[in-house]
This record gives structure tokens, C-alpha cells and sequence, in this order.
């Protein structure tokens, strides 16, 4: 009896423990989304144009064409 008692007590802490990890992760994520940069962009939003647009970025960058514009670019910056 008392190992039943102790395994029911056991599992019923470990879903506690499993619920309040949840509750805090949805308080982050809420909290995380409703942060807002000091211009009006919502953090999320920026993050996600970032992701967007960094693969662009690069792919330019490795181009014939990229790679002339950034030697030229670097030249007239001495």
C-alpha cells in the first residue's frame, strides 16, 4: 500500500511539475511576443523579416556580381 501511495504521489508531482513548465513557457512566449522595439516593430516581426531576408543577403554576396560590387565598394572606402 505504501509504495502505491508513494508511486500515485510521485506521478502526480511530476505532472504538476509538467504543467508549471508549460504555464511558464507560455508566459514567456506571450511575454516575448508582446515585446515591442522602441520604434513600433514587434521583436517577432523583425526576427521574422531578418530570417527572410538573411539568406538573400547572402546569397548576393557569394554572386559573381556581389562579390565585384563589395571588392569596388571596399576600394573607395580607403
Amino acid at each position: 500500500m505504501k509504495e502505491q501511495a508513494a508511486r500515485q504521489q510521485g506521478a502526480a508531482l511530476q505532472k504538476g511539475a509538467a504543467t508549471e513548465d508549460r504555464q511558464e513557457k507560455k508566459t514567456a512566449q506571450a511575454a516575448a511576443s508582446a515585446k515591442y522595439r522602441e520604434d513600433g516593430v514587434p521583436q517577432q516581426e523583425l526576427e521574422r523579416f531578418a530570417r527572410f531576408l538573411l539568406p538573400k543577403i547572402q546569397a548576393f554576396y557569394q554572386s559573381e556580381e556581389g562579390k565585384r560590387l563589395f571588392e569596388g565598394w571596399k576600394k573607395n572606402r580607403r
